[in-house]
């Protein structure tokens, strides 16, 4: 363990520089001249759309991909750690153990430290005990400064805030699935408290109540944080800067998610204030120019020419813009749309019971809980893809239903994007589909290439233009934000919101939610389920 850790206790001390930072690919470069500082205490979320080179700018910052040119410097004993997306781990090992393995340095330190203090009560020689009297204070600090005389209650709080059941803590590892060996990965990195974390994505795999205990903890934390998410209550409810990635620049902005909307807009506005005066002035002094060439104010016009040209042009600002998303109109339904009567459905254990709901033409139904507590199966019976245990589902007339699945399989793989959205329409031709896919975002080539050799947000937008060609009445959305970034989710929002059919979506996305819905179904995990209007 390093003795010169607890220096990093010191608030507000810098952690991080870099300098110079340039990456690129075959398809062109993606950042040049990056530089910035992280100091302890900052959780600063990075935000850009998808492919500017935010996942790649944290592998470079955490030693495990090198950059085309420029420096990282680490403080002297600062340690710095990257979430992990490909969950490792050793086989035969339990969830507990596995978790601890995070907190081996400290368990050493305990060790080190029983070891120095036995030396120290038997030592004589004063050189030697003021070595060990050192010693033991580092250690102390070390220890005190990590709360590691209480390191099975941290453990088991960590695991626990994560959504982990106390009957998981000795089962084997390779038991778990995908999703909760990535939430293992995010408890190793919490307890092994680097002074800098490098969170990607960290609450992808987490519910609700997950991902607020993990807002409260990482709000709590001294660390620097450099922090990407696409989840924007995540990042008001956490950050204090955000660094924003574009165009292969990095621009800074204080304050959380809210802060940086605002800020963001206010600094557009000036900036397309200023090109458009200096604009006007370059056309006045052109047109002068133009007028007087050949006359007597020929030496004017030349000094102004001259001035022209020595002139420090203000370079036009770009916002950064969701795809045009737009829903047209579709078929009006009866009244009412969909009708639950006294639903019930167990698996090993109860889903829900006595759930019963009408949702009318126009009404926008959210349905949240846990994961595992039946959402998508819930889905699937308003579907009538599978049957309830006990009640029964009626649809209303008129209906038309479409499914958009969070895995995106009901488009094979080896199907063009032109081809999965072209709609069973025999006037439709290849420039109106085309028209639909860039409202989507999807433009030039790649409406020509296969499906399952798209990006995940590529896909999201693919499958989201499938609905819009297909025109039905009735949108059933599975997290349907999972692959889109924060511009593309305000497009749907906004696309949703215009929307004059009927919508039921299953989301962990907060804001979102507020912004669509109007009626909720709340699974509890329990075997509870309760309907909240508003």
């Amino acid at each position: 363990m390093p003795t010169a850790a607890p220096v990093c206790i010191l608030i507000g001390m810098r952690l991080l520089s870099c300098a110079g930072l340039c990456r690129g690919f075959d398809s062109g470069v993606v950042f040049d001249d990056l530089g910035f500082e992280l100091h302890r205490g900052e959780r600063v979320g990075l935000v850009g759309p998808n492919g500017v080179g935010k996942t790649t700018l944290l592998r470079i910052l955490a030693g495990v991909d090198p950059p085309d040119r420029g420096r990282v410097e680490l403080h002297a004993g600062a340690r710095i750690a990257l979430l992990e997306q490909q969950p490792t781990w050793v086989r035969g090992r339990s969830l507990i153990e596995e978790a601890r393995t995070a907190l081996a340095p400290l368990v050493e330190a305990q060790q080190e430290l029983v070891r120095t203090a036995e030396e120290l009560a038997s030592a004589t020689d004063p050189s030697r005990r003021q070595q060990l009297s050192e010693r033991y204070d580092q250690l102390n600090e070390l220890l005190r400064h990590h709360d590691a005389y209480h390191l099975d209650h941290h453990v088991e709080m960590v695991l626990d805030g994560l959504g982990f059941e106390r009957c998981d803590y000795d089962r084997p590892v390779e038991t778990f699935s995908g999703g909760q060996l990535n939430r293992l990965m995010l408890a190793r990195l919490l307890l092994s408290a680097p002074d800098i974390m490098l969170l990607d994505e960290p609450n992808n795999h987490l519910d609700v109540a997950a991902t607020r205990w993990l807002e409260d903890y990482l709000a709590q934390q001294t660390n620097a944080m450099l922090i990407v998410s696409h989840d924007r209550v995540f990042l008001d409810r956490v950050v204090t800067k955000v660094f924003e990635l574009f165009r292969g620049r990095l621009t800074c902005y204080v304050g959380n998610y809210q802060a940086y909307v605002r800020q963001r807009r206010e600094r557009y506005e000036v900036q397309l204030k200023t090109w458009q005066a200096q604009q006007a002035y370059i056309a006045r002094q052109e047109e002068y120019i133009r007028r007087v060439h050949y006359g007597q104010l020929h030496k004017q016009a030349q000094s102004r020419r001259a001035a022209l040209e020595r002139l420090e042009r203000v370079e036009r600002p770009v916002a950064i813009e969701g795809p045009r998303m737009h829903f047209v109109s579709v078929r009006r339904s009866g009244d009412v749309v969909l009708e639950a009567d006294n639903l019930a459905k167990s698996y090993d254990r109860p889903l829900f019971s006595n759930l019963s709901f009408q949702l009318l033409r126009g009404k926008r139904l959210g349905i949240v809980g846990p994961n595992g507590s039946g959402k998508t199966t819930l889905l699937r019976i308003l579907l009538r893809q599978e049957p309830p245990d006990r009640g029964t589902v009626r649809h209303g007339h008129h209906v038309d239903i479409l499914y958009y699945d969070q895995h995106l399989q009901s488009i094979a793989p080896d199907t063009p994007a032109i081809r999965a959205v072209w709609p069973d329409d025999p006037d439709a031709d290849e420039q109106s589909v085309r028209d639909l896919l860039a409202r989507f975002g999807i433009t030039g080539d790649r409406v020509y290439q296969d499906f399952g050799t798209m990006s995940g947000g590529e896909k999201s937008r693919v499958a989201l233009a499938r609905l819009v060609a297909r025109r039905a009445n009735l949108l059933v959305l599975d997290e349907p934000t999972n692959h889109l970034d924060l511009w593309a989710r305000e497009s749907l929002e906004d696309a949703l919101a215009d929307f004059d059919g009927t919508l039921i979506v299953v989301s962990h996305d907060r804001y979102f939610l507020n912004r669509v819905v109007d009626l909720l179904i709340v699974l509890d995990g329990r075997g509870e389920a309760q309907v909240i209007h508003g």
